[in-house]
C-alpha cells in the first residue's frame, strides 16, 4: 500500500498563508470526502458506533479549519481519513493537486523530513542457498509477479532442501496469486479461508457500472455484471463477490517433501496479502513465525478502488470488500503474533538494506529450524 505523504498537525496550520483558493472550492471538497467516507467506507459504522456525537463535532471543527484557511485542505483530508487508523483507507494528491497546494507541501515535507529519521526499506529480492540444507528468500512486496517468478527461476534448489527461510519484512502485500507460488511449498494440508463480501452501496455501484459502460470488451465485464446485479438487489447491505463462498476449504494436489521446514521472519509493516499469506501459512505444519512484533493488522477491509475527487485535487483509495471473518475472527488493528522472537537489539532486526546479504537474525532462525543450539545475542 502507498505511504501516505501528508503529515501535519492542527497546531501547525496556523503558521500556514492563505492562498487563492476560495473557500467554496476548499469546503466542498471536504464535504465531498467526509460524505463519501461515511457512505462508503466499511469500516465507518463499526468505528464510529456509540462515538457519533464525538465524531461529528470532530468532523465540524475540520471544517471550520477549511473555512478559515482553505489552502490547509489536503492536511485536514488527511488527518480525518488517517483517524480510522486503516492503511487501505488514504488520501494522496494528484498532478494537479500538487501544483494547486505546491507550497503547502513543500512546507509539510521540510517540517517532517526535519521531525523524522529516514526510514530504511528492504526492496530487494534475493534468493540463493545459505548451505547444502538451508534456502532463503527475502520477498519485499506481493506488488508483481516477482515473487511466483523467483521462485520458480530456484524451484530445484529449494525443493532439493529440507529448510527455507523466508524473510517478509517490510512486504506490506499486493495481490494474493503473487504469492501462490510461496504457497505451493508452505502447504502441507487443506485449510479453510474466508471469502470477501462486496458493500453494496450506491456509489460504489455507479463506479462499477462506470468501468462496464467506458470498457464493455473487458475481460471483468461478466464478473462486474453479476456483482452490480446482485449490489442492486441488496444496496446498503453486503454481498458475496462472485464465485466467493463463506467459508472455502484449500486442497492443493501436492505436497512437497522439501522443504518441510519453513521460517517466515514477519514484521509490524507486513499488510494486505502479506498478512493473508502469513494467515494462510499458519495453517502448515511446516511453519514458524518469527519476528519481534506483530503484523500491521491491515487484512479485513480490503479491495481498494481509487476514486477522484470532484476537483480533480485529490484521490481518495477507499476499501470496498469486508471478509467473512468479520466479526468472529479480526486481523484489523489487532495483527498476526509471531510464534518465536528474534533474540537480538532492534537495531539488529532492522537491517532492512541487507540487499542479498544474510544476517545474524536469519542465522538465528536456521539454527532453531535444524534444530541446533542457539546461543544469546550476548554470546554472538
Amino acid at each position: 500500500m502507498k505511504k501516505r505523504t501528508l503529515l501535519t498537525a492542527l497546531a501547525f496550520l496556523a503558521l500556514l498563508p492563505a492562498s487563492s483558493q476560495t473557500r467554496e472550492e476548499a469546503l466542498a471538497e471536504f464535504d465531498w470526502f467526509t460524505g463519501f467516507v461515511s457512505r462508503n467506507y466499511p469500516g465507518y459504522r463499526i468505528k464510529t458506533q456509540g462515538k457519533e456525537g464525538e465524531w461529528k463535532a470532530w468532523t465540524e471543527s475540520l471544517r471550520s479549519y477549511v473555512a478559515q484557511r482553505p489552502d490547509t485542505v489536503p492536511c485536514l483530508i488527511d488527518e480525518y481519513v488517517q483517524r480510522f487508523k486503516d492503511r487501505h483507507l488514504w488520501v494522496n494528491t494528484t498532478d494537479k493537486g500538487k501544483i494547486q497546494f505546491q507550497g503547502l507541501l513543500q512546507r509539510v515535507r521540510a517540517r517532517y523530513r526535519a521531525q523524522h529519521k529516514p526510514e530504511s526499506t528492504n526492496m530487494y529480492y534475493t534468493a540463493k542457498p545459505m548451505n547444502d540444507s538451508t534456502f532463503f528468500l527475502r520477498i519485499p512486496s506481493f506488488r508483481d509477479s516477482t515473487s511466483n517468478q523467483m521462485i520458480k527461476d530456484n524451484w530445484e534448489a529449494i525443493t532439493s532442501r529440507p529448510y527455507l527461510i523466508v524473510d517478509l519484512r517490510c512486504n506490506s502485500g499486493g495481490n494474493d496469486q503473487f504469492f501462490d507460488a510461496l504457497m505451493a511449498l508452505t502447504y502441507s494440508r487443506p485449510y479453510l479461508i474466508h471469502g470477501v463480501e462486496q458493500y453494496a452501496t450506491p456509489d460504489f455501484l455507479d463506479f462499477f457500472k462506470d468501468i462496464i459502460a467506458h470498457d464493455p470488451q473487458s475481460e471483468w465485464r461478466d464478473y462486474l455484471q453479476e456483482l452490480t446485479d446482485s449490489m442492486e438487489n441488496h444496496l446498503g447491505d453486503y454481498v458475496l463477490r462472485p464465485g466467493m463462498q463463506r467459508l472455502q476449504l484449500v486442497r492443493r494436489d501436492t505436497v512437497y517433501q522439501h522443504p518441510r521446514r519453513i521460517g517466515l521472519l514477519t514484521h509490524g509493516r507486513n499488510a494486505s496479502s502479506a498478512e493473508q499469506y502469513i494467515l494462510e501459512a499458519k495453517e502448515s505444519e511446516k511453519v514458524v513465525l518469527f519476528g519481534n512484533e506483530r503484523t500491521s493488522g491491515t487484512l479485513d477491509l480490503s479491495n481498494v478502488f481509487a476514486i477522484t475527487s470532484p476537483s480533480g485535487w485529490f484521490k481518495l483509495y477507499i476499501p470496498t470488500t469486508r471478509s467473512c471473518r468479520w466479526p468472529d475472527i479480526v486481523i484489523d488493528g489487532k495483527g498476526i503474533a509471531p510464534q518465536i522472537p528474534i533474540p537480538y537489539e532492534e537495531s539488529q532486526i532492522e537491517a532492512l538494506q541487507e540487499r542479498d546479504g544474510i544476517g545474524e537474525e536469519i542465522r538465528y532462525i536456521e539454527r532453531v529450524l535444524r534444530g541446533l543450539p542457539c546461543p544469546s545475542a550476548a554470546e554472538q
